[in-house]
């Protein structure tokens, strides 16, 4: 198996509440997108890292899904 395939891919779902207002969906390879810089907080940034395969999380107005 390579190292690639063993790193953490989430969707986000953006909802129309979320900052810029715009419903859309982004792929995130890794954890390098989930930063204090980028708005999220400590806990959030554990309870994504935390996240099994094919789990859900909401935060705020923001779903991940951790599909990889």
């Amino acid at each position: 198996m390579s190292m690639q395939a063993l790193v953490k891919k989430f969707v986000l779902y953006y909802d129309p509440d979320f900052a810029g207002g715009e419903e859309r969906v982004q792929l995130v390879k890794g954890m390098d997108f989930f930063t204090e810089e980028n708005g999220f907080s400590v806990y959030d940034i554990d309870d994504v890292g935390n996240m099994r395969y094919d789990a859900t999380l909401n935060i705020g107005p923001l779903k991940v899904w951790r599909v990889i």
